[in-house]
C-alpha cells in the first residue's frame, strides 16, 4: 500500500511511496526546509487507497486482452 506525506501547515502532500519509510523521510526533509526541524501541528503519513476496479473495468480488460490475443494468434497463423 503505497503513504504520502501531508503537511497543513503548508498544504501540501507529498507524491504516493511504496513504502511509509519513503513518506516519512520525505516529512523528515519537508520539515527541515520549511520548519526548521519542527512538526507542523496536524501533519501525517497517510495510507493511499488503491481505486479497485469496477465490473465494467473488468470487462473492457477482458476484451483488450482478448483482442491482444487474437492478434498474436493471427500473426502466428
Amino acid at each position: 500500500m503505497p503513504y504520502l506525506y501531508t503537511c497543513p501547515e503548508c498544504r501540501t502532500k507529498s507524491d504516493p511511496y511504496r513504502t511509509e519509510t519513503g513518506a516519512r523521510g520525505h516529512g523528515d526533509d519537508h520539515r527541515h526546509e520549511f520548519h526548521g526541524g519542527d512538526h507542523p501541528y496536524g501533519e501525517a503519513i497517510v495510507p493511499v487507497e488503491r481505486p479497485q476496479l469496477t465490473r465494467s473495468d473488468l470487462r473492457i480488460l477482458a476484451l483488450v486482452a482478448l483482442l491482444l490475443l487474437a492478434g498474436l494468434i493471427s500473426k502466428l497463423l
